[in-house]
């Protein structure tokens, strides 16, 4: 049998989705949204924390299981019962056919016996339809409420008790009449139970007025009374006359088919009668393929009819259809409804200044009255014909709902306008139209009124799309009205002001010189620079660099205030790393070059641990040999009668064995060791796998103390200091005061006298020899070179084996060294080319370089060039910048060659508006 799953879906929204997918395949509903005492729960919740104690059948199986879940989701002690129920009924409903299948991986019981019948009962698992009577279990919700609903099928279901709201004193009885006992009548009295209704509103004092208690009836006599002992009911005890019960039968179309439908009749002919429509007669003349036009054309013929109704009816589907088709709507296709666009939208001069205007195409608009448009070539004086209009409607006055109305189809229709110019062909399509640049500078031209700023805003939009199509010149009607939307306190407005003038002349082959701009806006605009804002930051940047590349503004700009561009300048250099990615890297640093490793010759056994070695027997010997001697190493070997050779020469004495089988023990001894032959002119047989051990050890594995004595002779020693490891002294001690005693004996010939000390001539000189020894004069004291000679030796031969490795520059590699380098990452194009604020802020600075190269010369102050003046303070800052910045690092570097260098050599220009567009220097 294969291993359930038993896996849960960690992802809340896959979770879902899964059971959705289950749901869907097994053909229940699913509730993505379960509810529980109207709030929502987490489905994903509820089934970890079910599945958590077992699931389904183990938290049905043991009681007030369900209940405990309750407050996991934050639901109080009220109406804990009833929410028990309905939080059960959630998990059968939705996930207990879902665990049964994906957790448990067994199937689950059909939804006849699951999810079509109440949650009442547990051991899901086992519910078959032969063990399970389905009409048995018809159980209502009402009836199964409770913690207990499906907590075992033996239980019976209760109704949920009444919650205790409020305090119940003993003395409240009497304010509270329906929560006294029922008062137990005498032995003497039958009881009559009360036939009035079981529930009646009480009414407090504080609802209405207060209702005296009825008065006790006054009984003459004691056998008339019932409260008294004497009372004889046995002979008055009359029981009450049972009530006769009137049925009357309820019509339903179950009952009676006909009553309902009788009924409506006689309803719709009580009605008067709708006379017919005169078109209902001409319907069956019109053939049954003609479905009319499409709501396009109906749109188009609607705003072109002149009806107020049907141009309502097209406005308000062409804003839709503007909006979701834009891609596909072009007016190529639909003639004339660009110039019922335009004649829509101009009609709000006639609403603000009471003027309409009258289109003309004639191509002579002279003897024309002012309020005409010339749509043909375009109005001449465009701009003095708008200041004769006064405006009709102050900010003060309120709007008339005709106002309102009108004012908002003008609307409309500006927005379908503004629309379906995002589309690139019909931003091309209108801006052949004379008529539509007459437009836009009378939109541009409305008062600052915030009932029609809506309306101008989709105008300015409109600007921002088609500007690059027209090559304007400075005195320009359009380009003059956009000029003072460059101070206004409408972010939105003045954003696009600043687009459609930097996109003016983009795609002709004209370029357009930004000339004419008070110098109160452009100080304006330098401020603007200081704002957190990325739009309005990068559209100001792009406006102030088409103004800079113009020498003109730059000379009026230092003529009149000076001091402006020294702090632009500051600000632009702070913008250059704008928002950049930070990444560090590491760079290896120069590594020391390592000189070659000198190669170890094989170690000679002192004489104790040779005598060691001899207490072992053949091939014993030769392993412990050759553990004192070699050590594994993959990439080196040892010719075969080196190795031998050297054992020979210490043990010919004690019967070696013979060569073959010390080979073949090399190979036993190491297990990277392996006996070869390398073909060549002359066969080199060698071990591959060992060399010698540059520290030679014991028998038991502990290092010796080797001498360092360098045995060269004096007038033979290398020129730069070096020692050649052959001419060191071979001799290996196993303890520190044998090595110091041969030194005294062997090298500097100092006799031993028979009780163990050393007496020195004292006439003699020596000359200390141990390798890298830093004195150079001879030892002449007796009392020295003892001290002397226990200096070189160190304390442990662990100590001295580190020396021998450094010695020979056998040591490990050390961790490369690493600085960390933090590059500079600024916003880059599509096509990897910079872009965004930092790109413009070089572009900007690189302007003002170049036109103080070429026409600084006036501003010169005490021979100090005006591109030191001002960049002098920032050239840290740059350098800075192109020593971080990847992405900037050649703007900035021609930037700081312009810098330096003042008008030399030919520097190189772009295209127009391109990468890499220097700007116009005139």
């Amino acid at each position: 049998m294969a291993e359930p799953p038993r896996k849960i879906i960690e992802d809340e929204e896959e979770f879902i989705n899964d059971v959705a997918a289950f749901h869907e395949k097994r053909g229940t509903t699913f509730d993505r949204d379960a509810k529980v005492s109207g709030r929502p729960i987490s489905l994903h919740k509820l089934y970890k924390l079910v599945m958590e104690r077992g699931g389904y059948d183990a938290v049905s199986a043991e009681r007030m299981q369900w209940r405990s879940l309750v407050s996991k989701f934050g639901f109080g002690k009220t109406h804990e019962a009833v929410m028990t129920f309905q939080l059960k009924t959630v998990y059968y409903r939705n996930l207990a056919a879902y665990e049964i299948a994906t957790y448990w991986g067994e199937e689950p019981p059909p939804k006849e016996i699951l999810e079509d019948i109440s949650a009442r009962g547990g051991d899901l698992r086992k519910r078959t339809l032969d063990n399970y009577a389905v009409g048995n279990l018809r159980h209502t919700v009402d009836g199964s409420m409770g913690d207990g609903a499906g907590e075992s099928q033996e239980e019976e279901q209760l109704t949920p008790k009444r919650e205790k709201m409020e305090s119940e004193e003993p003395g409240s009885a009497s304010r509270y009449p329906t929560r006294q006992l029922r008062q137990d009548p005498k032995r003497t009295q039958i009881f009559q139970p009360d036939t009035g209704p079981s529930r009646t509103r009480t009414v407090r004092a504080t609802d209405s007025p207060s209702v005296p208690p009825p008065t006790q009836p006054i009984y003459t006599s004691a056998s008339v009374d019932p409260r008294s002992s004497g009372f004889d009911w046995f002979d008055k005890y009359e029981p009450r006359q049972p009530v006769a019960l009137t049925l009357r039968q309820v019509q339903t179309p179950g009952n009676d088919p006909l009553y309902y439908p009788r009924k409506a009749q006689a309803k719709a002919m009580a009605m008067p009668r709708v006379p017919p429509e005169p078109q209902q007669f001409l319907r069956q003349a019109i053939p049954a393929g003609m479905t009319g036009p499409n709501i396009y054309l109906r749109c188009l013929y609607g705003l072109r009819s002149g009806v107020q109704e049907e141009q309502d009816f097209a406005l308000h589907h062409l804003v839709k259809v503007s909006y979701e088709r834009g891609d596909k709507y072009k007016f190529e296709g639909f003639p004339f409804l660009a110039e019922s666009l335009l004649e829509k939208a101009l009609e709000i001069t006639q609403l603000i200044y009471g003027v309409k205007w009258e289109i003309s195409y004639d191509e002579d608009d002279e003897g024309q009255p002012v309020n005409t448009l010339n749509a043909a070539l375009g109005t001449s004086n465009l701009l003095e014909r708008i200041r004769t209009a006064a405006p009709e409607v102050t900010e003060k006055e309120l709007e008339t709902a005709d106002f309102a109305t009108r004012l908002e189809k003008m609307k409309e229709a500006v927005l379908v306008l503004r629309n379906m110019v995002i589309l690139e062909e019909n931003a091309l399509f209108m801006s052949r139209f004379p008529l539509f640049k007459d437009f836009l500078t009378v939109a541009a031209s409305l008062p600052h009124q915030p009932r029609i700023a809506e309306y101008k805003q989709s105008a300015l939009e409109i600007t921002e799309q088609v500007t690059r199509y027209w090559s304007l010149k400075p005195r320009d009607p359009l380009y003059l009205s956009l000029l003072p939307y460059l101070e206004s306190e409408d972010r939105s407005m003045l954003i696009s002001a600043l687009r459609s003038i930097n996109r003016i002349a983009l795609d002709t082959p004209d370029v357009h010189r930004l000339t004419d701009v008070p110098l109160s806006t452009i100080e304006r605009l330098f401020s603007l620079t200081l704002l957190d804002d990325n739009e309005l930051l990068e559209t100001t940047l792009d406006f102030l660099y088409a103004y800079t590349a113009i020498p003109e503004n730059n000379t009026e700009l230092l003529s009149t205030v000076f001091h402006l561009l020294p702090n632009l300048i500051t600000r632009l250099t702070s913008l250059l790393l704008y928002q950049s990615i930070k990444q560090e890297e590491k760079v290896l640093s120069q590594p020391t070059p390592r000189s070659q490793t000198a190669p170890a010759s094989i170690p000679i056994v002192p004489p104790e641990v040779h005598a060691h070695l001899m207490q072992f027997v053949e091939p014993e010997r030769s392993s412990r040999w050759l553990r004192c001697c070699f050590e594994e190493s993959l990439v080196d070997d040892i010719t075969q009668i080196a190795i031998w050779q050297a054992y020979q020469g210490k043990f010919a004495q004690n019967n070696p064995i013979p060569a073959a089988e010390f080979i073949k023990n090399v190979s036993n001894t190491f297990v990277a060791a392996q006996a070869q032959v390398i073909n060549g002119p002359t066969p080199r047989f060698i071990i591959k796998g060992i060399k010698p051990r540059r520290v030679a050890v014991d028998v038991q594995g502990r290092p010796l103390f080797r001498c360092m004595w360098d045995m060269t002779q004096p007038n033979v020693q290398d020129p730069s200091g070096r020692v050649n490891p052959r001419n060191i002294c071979p001799v290996w001690q196993t303890k520190r005061e044998r090595l110091w005693e041969h030194i005294m004996t062997e090298h500097l010939k100092i006799e031993k006298t028979p009780d163990g000390r050393f007496h020195p001539k004292g006439c003699e000189d020596w000359i200390c020899r141990w390798t890298h020894c830093g004195r150079r004069s001879p030892i002449t004291k007796t009392s020295e070179i003892g001290p002397h000679m226990r200096m070189h030796i160190p304390q442990t031969a662990v100590e001295q084996s580190k020396l021998i490795h450094e010695l020979a520059n056998d040591v490990k590699d050390s961790d490369p060294i690493h600085m960390k380098h933090e590059w500079h990452y600024t916003a880059m194009d599509a096509t990897n080319h910079p872009c965004g604020i930092p790109w413009m802020s070089v572009m900007i600075l690189r302007n003002v370089a170049r036109y103080a190269n070429k026409h600084g010369q006036p501003f010169e102050k005490d021979g100090v060039r005006l591109n030191e003046r001002l960049f002098g303070a920032h050239k840290y800052s740059l350098f800075h910048v192109l020593s971080v910045s990847r992405t900037l690092r050649d703007y900035v570097n021609d930037l700081l060659k312009m810098i330096d260098v003042a008008g030399i050599g030919e520097e190189k220009r772009g295209v127009k508006r391109e990468h890499g567009d220097e700007g116009d220097d005139g």
